[in-house]
C-alpha cells in the first residue's frame, strides 16, 4: 500500500488573474505505507533539531511561512529555515519517494476553459490537474508491482472537496487510460496541521510551483535554489494522456 498525500500551491480560486501567483499546481507524494512512521520521525527529529520553538508549539510547517519568514517562523533567521527546510527536502530524498505535479498556467488556463465551455462556466484548476495526478499515480502504482494499491490523503480544501469525490468515484468506472484501478477507496480529507507528511508534500510543491514560475520569466530569487536541486530527483514525470482527460473534462462538466 502507497500513501499519496495531494496538495496545492498558488491557489486563487476562480480569480486566475493575481500577478503575485501566475501558476497553480497540483502535486502528489507517494509514500510506501512501511515508510510513513520512520518518515514521520524524522521530520519530528528535523524540527527539534532546527526550530525547537516550533517543536515546543507542536505548529504547522507550512511552506511559505518557512520560506518568507512569517507564521509559526516569524522572527527565526533564514539560516535556520533554510537548515529545516533542506533537512526536510534531504528526508524524502533519502527515502526515494515519488513527486508527481501538474503545473497550469492561468491565463492559458483561462483561455482553453472560455474556449471549451464558454464564458458562463468556470472550472476551479484544482479539478483539471486532479485527473492528470491520478493517472499519473495510477500508472505509477502498476509499475511498482501487480498488487501494489494506493490511497488518496488530500489537505481539507472545501471548495472541492465534493468534485474530487465524484471524480474519484467516475474515474474508478471509466474505462481506458483514464481507468483508476490502483486507487483504492474513496479518498480521505485532512487537516494539513495533524499531518507532517501533508506537510512535507506542501513543501516540495512549493518548490516545484517556484521552479515553473522561472519557466515563464518570473524572476527567479536565490532562496529557492537549493530547494528546487533537492525536489528534482523526485520527480516522476510520468506519461498522461492529455487528449482523454480533457474530453472527460468536458464530459463531467456538460
Amino acid at each position: 500500500m502507497h500513501l499519496i498525500y495531494i496538495d496545492e500551491s498558488g491557489n486563487t480560486g476562480l480569480n486566475l488573474s493575481d500577478p503575485q501567483q501566475p501558476v497553480f499546481v497540483l502535486g502528489a507524494l507517494v509514500v510506501p505505507e512501511s515508510l510513513w512512521q520512520p518518515i514521520e520521525i524524522e521530520l519530528e527529529e528535523a524540527i527539534k533539531r532546527h526550530s525547537p520553538q516550533v517543536h515546543e508549539s507542536d505548529a504547522e510547517i507550512h511552506g511559505g511561512d518557512l520560506r518568507q519568514g512569517s507564521g509559526v517562523f516569524k522572527g527565526v533567521s533564514v539560516a535556520d529555515r533554510l537548515k529545516l527546510r533542506d533537512a526536510w527536502l534531504g528526508i524524502a530524498v533519502k527515502h526515494s519517494l515519488h513527486l508527481i505535479y501538474r503545473a497550469i498556467v492561468k491565463k492559458r488556463y483561462e483561455r482553453w476553459m472560455i474556449g471549451a465551455f464558454g464564458g458562463g462556466v468556470s472550472v476551479n484548476p484544482h479539478l483539471a490537474a486532479f485527473p492528470l495526478i491520478a493517472q499519473v499515480a495510477n500508472n505509477l502504482l502498476r509499475d511498482l508491482g501487480t498488487d501494489v494499491l494506493g490511497i488518496i490523503i488530500s489537505d481539507d480544501n472545501r471548495e472541492v472537496v465534493g468534485d474530487i469525490e465524484r471524480f474519484q468515484k467516475l474515474l474508478r468506472v471509466t474505462p481506458g487510460a483514464l481507468h483508476l484501478d490502483r486507487i483504492i477507496e474513496k479518498g480521505f480529507f485532512i487537516d494539513s496541521r495533524k499531518s507532517r507528511l501533508l506537510q512535507l508534500a506542501d513543501l516540495c510543491i512549493l518548490h516545484a510551483r517556484k521552479n515553473e514560475e522561472r519557466k515563464i520569466g518570473l524572476p527567479p530569487k536565490s532562496i529557492d535554489d537549493r530547494g528546487i536541486a533537492l525536489i528534482e530527483p523526485l520527480i516522476h514525470r510520468g506519461q498522461e494522456s492529455l487528449p482523454d482527460v480533457i474530453q472527460w473534462l468536458q464530459d463531467v462538466q456538460k
